[in-house]
């Protein structure tokens, strides 16, 4: 059962999210559990101090008391990951929302519509996750021996190249020592929309981007990849990572 949080301050549109979100869900054959929240701090207590796991999060912007990007910022910090959808009337925010990792944006002024292809760009993200679970064998070094180690190709957080020539890849659970090649060469063994080039030291999977903080991306498990040293170079990477957000909505 997919797990949902709503957090807004009005509990009218609570309650008219509430029925438009489980007749959306309904319609693609899914009977979610959805939890309310008329204010931040109420939800962060409820992931961080109750150790309750949400699957999708739907998180009013502008809020009183603790503004919405302070509260997606917080539960970054203390959530496993989950999709995050921003609701707003504010059309110019969308952009800042993607720097806490926003999947998309739900605009209040025409609720039933954008509820419903929310709903849909979510079951396909969660459709291709669970579909691409393909695996790739990559001969590693450990322990100063080569041997094949086999991993989805969806736990691999990224590639980095050193200067020395060595090549290190960051899964989810682990690290390993690749042979030394160019990341090119790695590059075609993955899909090219989602494993992005960063600064040509990194191959950097985008799904595990969490947050964007402080010139970096914020990784799954609190990994970090830097934007770039110079401002063309984390521009760059910026507008990569916007376009890739754009694309999947």
């Amino acid at each position: 059962m997919i797990r949902i949080a709503i957090c807004d301050d009005d509990l009218s549109f609570l309650d008219s999210f509430e029925r438009l979100l489980t007749r959306s869900f309904a319609n693609v054959g899914q009977q979610p559990m959805i939890s309310k929240f008329t204010e931040g701090k109420s939800l962060i207590k409820k992931v961080e101090k109750e150790n309750q796991i949400f699957d999708i999060i739907f998180l009013d912007v502008e809020m009183p008391g603790v503004h919405g990007f302070i509260v997606a910022q917080r539960l970054r910090e203390v959530s496993p990951p989950f999709i995050l959808v921003f609701t707003t009337y504010i059309e110019n925010q969308s952009r800042e929302g993607y720097l806490y990792g926003a999947f998309r944006y739900v605009f209040k002024n025409n609720l039933e519509a954008e509820i419903s292809e929310a709903v849909a760009s979510i079951i396909s993200k969660l459709d291709n996750w669970t579909d691409n679970q393909e695996e790739i064998t990559l001969k590693c070094r450990t322990s100063g021996v080569l041997e094949n180690v086999t991993m989805k190709k969806t736990d691999i957080v990224f590639l980095q190249t050193e200067k020395t020539r060595r090549v290190t890849l960051k899964t989810t659970y682990s690290e390993y020592e690749l042979l030394v090649k160019p990341l090119s060469e790695y590059a075609e063994l993955l899909d090219p929309s989602v494993f992005v080039p960063i600064m040509r030291s990194y191959l950097l999977n985008f799904n595990h981007v969490e947050a964007i903080e402080a010139g970096s991306f914020i990784l799954t498990g609190g990994l970090t990849v830097p934007l770039g040293i110079k401002r063309e170079a984390r521009n760059a990477s910026m507008e990569k990572y916007l376009k890739f957000l754009e694309e999947r909505i």
